[in-house]
């Protein structure tokens, strides 16, 4: 298990590499944790293993409602996974649409494999192989960071909403 108390988001400028499941569940939960304002994130489909638990969901949470600046947006590929088999961030988006989005990429970009997440525009994960659970990342590292952002928003700025992710479960 990795140990990332000594990590500091917006500090500590070191490149964790990961290669297992529960390690790279612990990156992404620990940098969502210290995450201000800002989570930007770039998936496949959201993976359940990763993203649909209800310690992540708990801290998206409080980040979303704890400000009024703050927003997380989330852009997918694929959409029917989550609306299939339900999913914690999708019905957290759904409840709190003012602070939390997810959109669907353009057609001409799904042929894009990693998953990224960046973090108040100075921290990021990159986890290249949806199969595997190789990842890296770093808690200060604006440069790659805003390259990450900048390649967000243009994927950003071409998606959709897809209607299923607006549907209310009853």
């Amino acid at each position: 298990m990795i140990d990332l108390s000594s990590h500091n988001l917006g500090e500590t400028n070191e490149l964790i590499e990961v290669d297992s499941r529960e390690d790279l569940r612990q990156l992404i939960l620990a940098m969502s944790q210290q995450a201000a304002q800002r989570i930007l994130i770039f998936s496949h489909d959201l993976e359940h293993t990763l993203f649909d638990t209800d310690e992540l969901y708990e801290c998206i949470k409080l980040l979303a409602i704890k400000n009024k600046r703050t927003h997380i947006h989330i852009l997918v590929q694929d959409t029917k996974p989550m609306t299939q088999k339900g999913h914690k961030l999708l019905n957290l988006a759904r409840r709190i649409s003012s602070h939390m989005q997810v959109k669907v990429t353009a057609k001409e970009h799904k042929d894009i494999l990693e998953t990224y997440i960046i973090f108040d525009d100075r921290a990021y994960i990159v986890h290249n192989h949806p199969e595997r659970f190789e990842a890296y990342g770093n808690f200060y590292a604006p440069l790659k960071a805003r390259q990450l952002t900048e390649q967000f928003e243009e994927l950003w700025n071409y998606a959709v909403i897809d209607s299923s992710l607006r549907r209310l479960s009853l």
